[in-house]
Parts: C-alpha cells; structure tokens; sequence
C-alpha cells in the first residue's frame, strides 16, 4: 500500500504519534476475536503501522488495536470497527471481501447501513492520499 507509506511518512513528519506495528499473529487473534479472518491488507495495515495516538490533522484517527478489541461488541455484517473522524462522530468498518483485501464502510450510527467508502483498504488510503477532505466529509 504505496499511499499508507506516504500517509506514514507525512504523520511522521508532522509528529503525530504512532504506535509499533503488531505482529502477524497479535493482528490474526484480535481480528478473529472481533469475527473476522483477517485479510492480507488489514494484515499489512497493522503491521506497518499499529494505530495512531491521536487524530491526524483531518481529525481521523487509525484505532491501535486496543481499541479495535475493547469496541469489538459493535461489530456487525458491515465488519470490525477500525477508525474513527471527529473523535467517533462517525466510525469506519473493514470488512474482508476474501483472503487479500478488505472493503471500507462508513458508519454514522443513524440506523442506515453503512455506505461503502472504499472497495479495499489500498483505495481508502489512496482516497486518503488524494483528498482527505473529501473522503472524510463526502464519502458516498
């Protein structure tokens, strides 16, 4: 995921804080924990960066996951809490699509399903990359 790299880069450079990246078997039980078999991108995603302290400049913010776990009650047929804008005005959701990729689906908790944002982790991140703004305010 080339766009998460520059993402990872651009917090550092502002230093936002980041946790350490998980390892693969920490990612594997937190992730079946919550009910899903984690994909190869929510894999890399973890373990490239392990969650951010606080919201970035565009007020997201990438859950360690601590804090994917502690929220895993909520998970539901349009996946695992995962991030959240405006400090939880409304949440992000990944979803495994198969074995490598995972949807990204916005939650804004007004009893509507939650729209799709992203069809894998590597769009959301280049979405991201390209205008933040937009994907965070006008994901539909």
């Amino acid at each position: 995921m080339k766009s998460l790299d520059v993402l990872v880069k651009r917090w550092e450079a502002k230093g936002i804080e980041a946790f350490p990246p998980y390892s693969e078997a920490v990612i594997r039980a937190t992730s079946l924990e919550a009910g899903i078999e984690p994909s190869k991108d929510l894999v890399d995603l973890y373990h490239t960066i392990g969650g951010m302290e606080i919201p970035d400049n565009q007020l997201w913010c990438l859950w360690p996951l601590a804090v994917v776990d502690k929220r895993k009650s909520e998970a539901n047929e349009f996946g695992v809490l995962f991030s959240d804008y405006l400090l939880d005005a409304w949440v992000y959701r990944v979803k495994p699509n198969d074995m490598d990729t995972s949807a990204v689906y916005v939650d804004y908790f007004d009893g509507k399903p939650p729209p799709l944002v992203a069809e894998t982790l590597e769009q959301f991140f280049d979405k991201y990359v390209t205008n933040a703004e937009r994907l965070l305010n006008e994901p539909r």
